[in-house]
This record gives structure tokens, sequence and C-alpha cells, in this order.
């Protein structure tokens, strides 16, 4: 279904994992895309998949929470496929580190990638925006940004953050038609995961039994809630952010 009528998208973080489900899913919904990753090299197998579906995409680099390259990612983005329509921040990172041991460099890391480019890529998006009067942003969270867990400190706050600029954008920039809302995952089977489980930060049996619904989530499964919130089935939908975590942050008791 083309429910998303050539819009011009632009996905952060898209060479892999949840970046590059959404863009492949909102392809397939009818967006032509812009798959972001640090070099444009790393997103060329997602912007191969989606032209071999029948989609349109290209590939650019840029390191979004650098001021001077986000302003020539959206740059080029208009030149090559035209303003952009709607904006999905997805790049992100992950470092566990005890508060005690944790170094000021892993909170700048946390606080640059997870935070200050949601705050740089929208702001660019909504000066494209907002002389058409319409435009979505939708920026992706995580649980922790409500749920507080240990040796998360950088990740959690920046994910916090996240959830309030959610907010804060919205309510500035209902007027200009721009509709920003957040996608907070809880665990989903990604490369991330896949990391930590070898790092021996978690393991995948402990998440599933924590989940009331027993198992992670898939990539689909948040690409499918995106897809959903880019939409106009959600017109009147801004400022929220949509938690898709099978039951986590629901339940309070941990099941053995």
């Amino acid at each position: 279904m083309d429910i998303l009528n050539g819009a011009v998208t632009l996905v952060t973080g898209a060479s892999r994992g949840l970046g590059k489900d959404i863009a492949l899913e909102l392809a397939e919904a009818g967006a032509r895309l812009a798959c972001v990753a640090t070099r444009a090299e790393n997103a060329a197998a997602t912007v191969a998949e989606i032209q071999r579906r029948g989609g349109q995409a290209i590939a650019l680099g840029c390191r979004v929470e650098v001021a001077a390259e986000v302003s020539r990612l959206f740059g080029q983005l208009e030149e090559q496929l035209g303003p952009c329509d709607i904006l999905v921040n997805n790049a992100g990172i992950t470092r566990p580190q005890l508060t005690l041991e944790m170094t000021e460099e892993n909170w700048d890391q946390h606080m640059d990638i997870n935070v200050k480019s949601v705050f740089l890529c929208s702001q660019a998006a909504a000066r494209q925006m907002r002389p058409r009067r319409s435009g979505c942003i939708i920026n992706i969270g995580s649980i922790l940004g409500r749920n507080a867990f240990p040796a998360t400190l950088g990740y959690c706050t920046s994910k916090a953050a996240v959830d309030h600029m959610t907010r804060v954008l919205a309510i500035e920039w209902a007027r200009y038609g721009i509709r920003v809302n957040c996608v907070a995952p809880g665990y989903i089977q990604t490369d991330m995961i896949d990391r930590l489980v070898e790092d021996k930060k978690l393991t995948v049996e402990d998440l599933k039994k924590r989940t009331p619904q027993r198992r992670l989530g898939t990539g689909r499964d948040v690409a499918k809630a995106v897809r959903f919130v880019a939409s106009q089935d959600a017109g009147f939908m801004t400022g929220e952010v949509m938690v898709i975590d099978g039951g986590w942050t629901a339940f309070g008791y941990y099941q053995t």
C-alpha cells in the first residue's frame, strides 16, 4: 500500500538494525528514502535492498552530531530528492559503564549521538517543513527513557532527554503543521543486543523472562509502529511517546 505517497523521508542510522528495518518498511509504504550512515557506503546495502524491491532510495553520509555536516546533509537531500517530509531520528549508541567508573568521553558520546543529533536533524528538517506547513518527525527513544537501569546512566539520561525534547518540539511546531512523536522500543533482537550478550552484560533468556510476551521484539515490530506514526492515520497524534516493549514497562514483577 502506497500510504506515504512518495514522501521524502530521511532515516539516520539506516545501515543496520532498527534503522534498516525502518527504512525498508517506509519504502514499502511508498516513501522515497535517504538512508543515512556515518559514511554513505555503509548504507549501500540498505539502499540496494530497497531498490531491489522496487523502491527509491539514496545513501548519504553524515556525522549527525556535527552541525555543519547536518546542514550539508539536508542540502543534499533537497537537491537529490526534495525537501524533507518525514524524518526518523534513529541513530544512537549505548556504552554500558558503572557510574563511578564512567568516563567523560562516555557521557559526551551519549549526549552527542543520542541527543544532540536529534536536535540538529529535527531543526534542519523543520526548516524545510515549515514553509510547506506539514511534516512528521519521529524520534527513536527507548523504554530506558522512563525505566532506570544500573550501568546505563548515559543511555538512560539521553533517552529521557529525547522523550522530553519530543514534547517541546511538538508543542512549538504544531502551528506549522509539523507532528513530532517518539517510538520507544523495549528489548529488540538487534546487533546491539547481540553485542551486549557477547560482552556478558545481559542474557536473552533473562530478557524473555522479564517480558510478559516472553519474547524479544523484532525490528519489524518497531518499523510497523513507525509506519503508522508517519502516516496520516496518526494525523492527530503529536507530542506522544509510543512504547513498543511486549509489556515490559507495564509489568512490575519479575517472573521466573
